[in-house]
């Protein structure tokens, strides 16, 4: 990627990154951050980017976290298919398979993708993958 070729997908973390998640019974629960919508809409609405995820799942499938997005009323905002979870991809992160998976997913180059989350170690493995990485700081609670 030349320093002006754009990038085209941005992958979030979900924890700590788009708002605190908990277990409950054999479900997840995200309640979003204040800043988490406006932060989605800056990067798909005004930039124009295709938003994913990219997560570790633990003993939650991949349907499981879409379903946590969807009461969370945020799964909308990602494209059904590039929500990756560790359980589709076999590895967790900073594991550069995950990431690698996530951009063969999204048919592109991993350097044409941006992940932002709120663990050092996680973008740093992002970036080993090849793509751009953003460390978030975690809101005040």
């Amino acid at each position: 990627m030349s320093a002006l070729d754009p990038f085209r997908v941005v992958f979030f973390d979900i924890g700590n990154t788009l708002g605190t998640v908990t277990e409950h019974g054999n479900a997840l629960q995200l309640v979003p951050f204040d800043s988490t919508q406006s932060l989605l809409l800056g990067f798909g609405t005004t930039l124009g980017l295709k938003l994913g995820i990219i997560s570790n799942s633990g003993p939650f499938s991949t349907d499981d976290v879409r379903q946590m997005l969807q009461r969370a009323g945020m799964q909308n905002f990602f494209e059904a298919a590039l929500v990756i979870t560790s359980a589709d991809a076999g590895v967790e992160k900073p594991d550069v398979a995950i990431y690698d998976f996530a951009s063969k997913r999204a048919g592109i180059a991993a350097d044409q993708c941006l992940y932002v989350g709120e663990d050092r170690d996680e973008v740093e493995g992002a970036r080993r993958a090849g793509m751009g990485g953003l460390l978030k700081p975690v809101p005040p609670q």
